[in-house]
């Protein structure tokens, strides 16, 4: 409605939500320009950042995780395992202890390639908030995961 001012919160709210976009855009330009140089799409560079941060945590991703969190389903995640596979990115491993659990590994040149890109994207965005004290940062670490989390629940259930 013409007129009608936003409750404070709700406009504060309003802009944490359009910064957020904004950032989405900026990012999805910046992974864009990595991705074309590298003659990959972009579900085969959210296959690679899953696999990798998966790894990082210690807990490498099956194939049917990958799926679930592309979105998509076991034929096409397959054809872009295989495809990924295939360009020396990453490889299939199997389990010692239960040969049927296949995970997925990102091969070291990828993991290279990867982070000699997205390393300097990191120092520049610990730099814009170096003057942040811990709490604030916390703060926006809990509210930036709770907003991935709406996202991801909306995905779903337009899924």
């Amino acid at each position: 409605m013409l007129g009608v001012r936003k409750q404070p919160r709700a406009a504060v709210v309003d802009e944490l939500i359009d910064a957020l976009r904004l950032f989405a855009v900026e990012s999805d330009v910046f992974v864009d320009l990595f991705a074309r140089a590298h003659h990959l799409g972009r579900s085969d560079l959210n296959a690679i950042m899953w696999i990798s941060s998966s790894a990082a945590a210690g807990r490498p991703i099956t194939v049917g995780e990958l799926a679930m969190n592309l979105g998509l389903g076991a034929p096409a995640t397959t054809a872009l395992v295989d495809r990924l596979e295939s360009s020396g990115h990453i490889r299939r491993t199997r389990s010692a202890s239960d040969r049927r659990r296949v995970t997925l590994v990102m091969e070291p040149a990828a993991q290279a390639l990867a982070t000699e890109y997205f390393v300097p994207l990191s120092r520049l965005m610990a730099d814009a908030v170096a003057d942040d004290n811990l709490d604030d940062l916390r703060r926006a670490t809990s509210i930036i995961r709770r907003l991935c989390g709406a996202v991801t629940d909306a995905r779903v259930v337009a899924s």
